[in-house]
């Protein structure tokens, strides 16, 4: 039986993986845009596989 993905945020400007995780009752009500800790990028980050991270930020640099 295969593992579980696990995914993980990533800023689609610089490719940072560290963006502050949000998990209070209020954002879950009203999502305010997280902002990248690397790049000050705001706005909607994609989650993918941690596995395709490397290959994410060698495409960003095309």
């Amino acid at each position: 039986m295969k593992g579980k993905k696990q995914f993980i945020k990533i800023c689609p400007k610089c490719g940072n993986i560290d963006i502050p995780v949000k998990t209070g009752f209020i954002e879950m009500l009203a999502p305010v845009p997280e902002k990248c800790r690397k790049c000050s990028y705001t706005g909607l980050f994609p989650e993918i596989d941690i596995s395709e991270v490397e290959e994410f930020r060698r495409d960003l640099k095309r």
